[in-house]
């Protein structure tokens, strides 16, 4: 089968704006090579995209995993393939293409994205996720959908769990053979020969494989939802052979999930004469190692599961690395402040509360989060008067004259730097072309604070100094002027 070369793919990330962050380099390379490519990097929505390209070129499988977040044999078994190293052919993975309904082990917070395949403009962020599939689809000369679906397939009924409208352990094709640019496509065929293979692993015959046609064409078929699918889309639109590779739900392990998708999947490059090292399908529970974090953008912090974070109310907390036996599909929750996933990004916390670490949807750590309510009336203020140092605490007034010049110097609080505050005289605007609220060191003459709506009562006469600690007010003081 011909290798295709697609600007479809391209073309919509270009007009659609979602220009990935790429970690391969520019250039030509040498096989055998891998690319990454993340896009919405640090979100929960994230999409890891892994292109392996084997020592010899040949044909190109896309193997896309967690397109709905509550089936993870799926996301597990092809998160175990872009760490290979393949002699022939080439490998495209996504191992979770819904990473925010993974977290959840939600089959789809914003509905199920394995119904999105239309051509209607993108609507929200699983369409542009959407649109980024479908251009990979383009590249691949054969798709594989991982899914956990509940109960077994039977091609005729036996029980509610064992019957034609189960999907669980079962290969599944939109027609049994489609007529694609001249060319035929045995579906039937090639799932056939997959699952011959694949049952001589299986002993148990509840367990066995079974090929299932939806006949998503057929006018009459009892799927006609599967019109809007991925597979089916990869069929009709690029004319590839595309297979939806189903476990159940009622299988005693994930282990055993993840075991008979890479069944599938080896079985599949096999009959695409693509030649991988196959990974190991040994399964090994997630754990958190320890986190990497830092307070107010100061120096790295290792914390072990067991510690505590002990930090003042308003610090900025930003998980910069999570260290766990996986290296895909982490993520972390600083609980009632941030989204579902925090990591990298500065979260300012003013209560205490717990940093959630999770590996898809299991939850791997939990670090308490101690938020000390710091008692900021001890802070003092530095103000010049006409030349002269003069200095208060929190809450108390400066008394001066209208036509004084005054500095605000600093504010001092133990353990803090300066640079933690800004301290903000209301009612004064400094003389620079953008005012961020910080009013220190700038001489200010008060006979030209005239703006009563920020004095207290409106009368003029009392200014206040507000000290934040980011969005937080956490102290103040007076400006009081007599005339």
């Amino acid at each position: 089968m011909d290798n295709k070369i697609s600007f479809l793919g391209t073309l919509l990330i270009l007009l659609l704006g979602l220009a990935p962050l790429s970690h391969a380099k520019e250039g030509a390379k040498t096989r055998p090579y891998r690319e990454h490519e993340v896009y919405f990097d640090n979100t929960s929505n994230e999409l890891n995209v892994y292109k392996l390209y084997g020592r010899f070129d040949g044909n190109t499988a896309f193997i896309l995993g967690g397109i709905q977040g509550d089936e993870p044999g799926g996301f597990m078994s092809a998160d175990l393939y872009p760490n290979l190293v393949l002699e022939r052919g080439n490998l495209i993975v996504i191992p979770r293409a819904n990473f925010e309904s993974i977290i959840h082990n939600n089959r789809g917070v914003n509905g199920d994205m394995n119904r999105r395949f239309d051509n209607d403009a993108p609507r929200d962020i699983d369409d542009r996720i959407v649109e980024i599939i479908k251009g990979l689809m383009g590249e691949a000369d054969i798709f594989l959908n991982l899914h956990d679906g509940w109960g077994y397939f039977r091609p005729t009924r036996v029980d509610d769990w064992h019957n034609p409208h189960r999907f669980g352990q079962s290969v599944i094709a939109d027609a049994s053979y489609f007529v694609a640019r001249g060319d035929t496509l045995h579906l039937a065929d090639m799932a056939t020969r997959v699952i011959r293979n694949m049952n001589r692993k299986i002993t148990t015959p509840e367990y066995q494989y079974h090929f299932m046609n939806t006949k998503t064409l057929d006018p009459n078929t009892d799927f006609p939802e599967m019109r809007l699918s991925a597979t089916c889309f990869a069929l009709t639109e690029f004319g590839i052979p595309a297979f939806g590779i189903e476990t159940s739900k009622n299988l005693p392990s994930l282990e055993m999930k993840i075991r008979f998708h890479n069944y599938a999947i080896n079985e599949f490059l096999k009959l695409m004469d693509i030649e991988p090292e196959h990974p190991a399908i040994l399964y090994e529970p997630p754990k958190l190692i320890y986190l990497m974090l830092s307070v107010n953008n100061g120096p790295m912090q290792i914390v072990h599961p067991g510690q505590t974070i002990n930090v003042n109310a308003g610090d900025l907390v930003a998980v910069q690395h999570i260290e766990s036996n996986y290296q895909r599909g982490l993520s972390c929750d600083i609980q009632d402040l941030g989204t579902e996933n925090d990591l990298q990004e500065p979260i300012r916390v003013t209560t205490s509360t717990n940093i959630v670490v999770r590996k898809d949807h299991s939850v791997i750590g939990k670090i308490p989060l101690a938020v000390d309510q710091v008692q900021y009336s001890l802070m003092t203020y530095i103000f010049e008067v006409n030349g002269q140092r003069r200095a208060i605490l929190d809450q108390q007034q400066l008394e001066v004259r209208r036509g004084d010049k005054i500095k605000i110097i600093d504010v001092l609080f133990d353990g803090s730097r300066s640079s933690d505050f800004v301290v903000n005289l209301k009612g004064y605007v400094p003389p620079t072309d953008y005012n961020t609220g910080e009013d220190r060191n700038y001489l200010i003459d008060t006979s030209q604070l005239h703006w009563n709506k920020y004095s207290l009562h409106g009368e003029g006469k009392v200014y206040p100094i507000v000290v934040y600690k980011g969005d937080l007010a956490v102290s103040s003081a007076y400006i009081s002027i007599t005339n």
